[in-house]
């Protein structure tokens, strides 16, 4: 690290690099190494187009909340754009669903001890998830200099060992399939196929834009927010769309339809490799997810609490700026379905109405954005004239909408009844205490309006 950087973080500071590392450990993880496999089923030898086709769309969706990171400074994520520029009801309802995501702590933990596993068959799986989540709830109670300072390397390490993936494959990969758009394997499965690979696919480019959420935490917001996030795409197109091409490559097409990455890994790479590969892959993978997951959820359950949401101890920290109580609710919620087996997995996968519709509040939210904040639009770095704007905010819209359609429509009726209830608890919740008057929304706090 230079001086700079050094600086940045000893003010626990979060600079361009240490957001670039947050947002590829956030986006990346062991989905990579396990839905290859269930693409190439859909869709053959043009898995590595899907996947590049899945990235652009995920960046589509993202484009609106990096657009805003570049015109003012603000703190809490989505959470402080809804509120300030869609309504306080609005926030106050997106908050109290945002809670629910905290599950997916138990899944990465899960899939972790599954992954260990894999190479040490003695190991006991759920003591290893329990083992992860408590270390890294103990590095994020250190600050996010420290939590920062990690995931820089972890994340260098997990971009190392799938580049190693990569490489050593294509000495050993037959192209001559890869590259034939008019080849019968090439789309195997048609255009359905196709597009059902891509919609498998995009829930896996996503997740940079949860660096929305470190607001208060960054060294020069609107410069380094937007940039980071924009600077984790073409990382992603890069070795998603590679390892695809990989994954799809080295071995017959039947013979890797469906399977795990690892099957691949383990015919080009030799024992010791294999092994690091296993390590750096979709083991750190899971870890540099859980370690931003935990720093992800801070910023905007301490806006939320100081406006009243929820009680005000929630928002407490220790000596280095750790938020305890909220990155121990973190922990609790993690360790519960982890300890008792629960099945959490469809739940937590599929609240896509709840996501969904958040979405579409955060994107009529942000449409509000040139009008409330005329002075400050017209000097964001990425200013655009209103019509690109909103053929920005359209497409995204629209995109969104596909995404979440084809993961509704095949929810079962009792998956299909939770989302809707829990829609309507957090709409009611948010209506109940803000009638209650107990909510005192510090919106000058939240965004610069001005």
């Amino acid at each position: 690290m230079d001086k700079s950087e050094i600086r940045n973080e000893e003010r626990g500071k979060l600079g361009f690099v240490e957001l670039w590392a947050i947002g590829i450990g956030q986006v990346i993880g062991a989905g990579v190494i396990t839905l290859i496999g269930p693409a190439i089923a859909l869709t053959g030898y043009s898995v590595w187009l899907a996947y590049f086709v899945a990235v652009c769309l995920g960046a589509v969706t993202n484009l609106p909340i990096i657009i805003f990171s570049s015109v003012t400074k603000f703190s809490g994520g989505d959470y402080s754009v809804i509120t300030t520029l869609g309504g306080q009801k609005a926030g106050g309802m997106y908050i109290v669903g945002f809670s629910l995501q905290m599950l997916g702590m138990s899944l990465f933990a899960t899939a972790l001890g599954m992954y260990v596993t894999s190479i040490i068959p003695g190991a006991d799986g759920k003591l290893i998830g329990v083992i992860a989540l408590i270390f890294f709830y103990f590095v994020n109670l250190l600050g996010i200099a420290n939590m920062a300072r990690l995931q820089k390397l972890m994340s260098a390490v997990l971009i190392a060992a799938l580049m190693m993936f990569i490489v050593v494959g294509a000495t050993k990969a037959d192209f001559s399939h890869s590259f034939n758009f008019l080849e019968e394997g090439f789309f195997s499965s048609g255009g359905k196929g196709f597009w059902s690979a891509v919609m498998l696919l995009v829930y896996s480019c996503q997740g940079y834009k949860f660096n929305a959420n470190y607001g208060s935490q960054t060294l020069n917001p609107t410069r380094n927010l937007p940039r980071s996030m924009l600077a984790v795409v073409p990382v992603l197109m890069v070795v998603y769309s590679g390892a695809a091409l990989i994954g799809s490559t080295v071995l017959p097409l039947e013979m890797v339809a469906g399977q795990p990455l690892t099957l691949a890994a383990r015919t080009i790479l030799p024992n010791a490799l294999f092994f690091a590969f296993i390590i750096g892959g979709p083991i750190m993978a899971l870890l540099t997810t859980i370690n931003s997951t935990f720093g992800a959820f801070v910023g905007p359950f301490t806006k939320a609490a100081n406006d009243g949401w929820f009680t005000k101890k929630l928002a407490r920290t220790n000596s280095r700026g750790g938020a305890y109580v909220i990155l121990t609710i973190e922990l609790i919620l993690g360790l519960i379905p982890v300890l008792l087996d629960f099945s959490v997995g469809q739940i937590v996968n599929n609240v896509m109405l709840v996501s969904t519709a958040y979405n579409f509040i955060l994107y009529y939210s942000l449409l509000k954005t040139p009008d409330m904040m005329p002075g400050k639009w017209a000097h964001a770095a990425l200013h655009t004239n209103r019509a690109v704007f909103y053929t920005i905010m359209a497409a995204a819209f629209v995109t969104q909408a596909v995404i979440g359609w084809n993961s509704i429509k095949s929810l079962t009726a009792p998956l299909a009844a939770f989302n809707i209830a829990a829609l309507a608890v957090c709409f009611i919740y948010a209506i109940a205490r803000h009638a209650s008057g107990k909510t005192h929304v510090d919106t000058e706090g939240m965004v610069e309006l001005n």
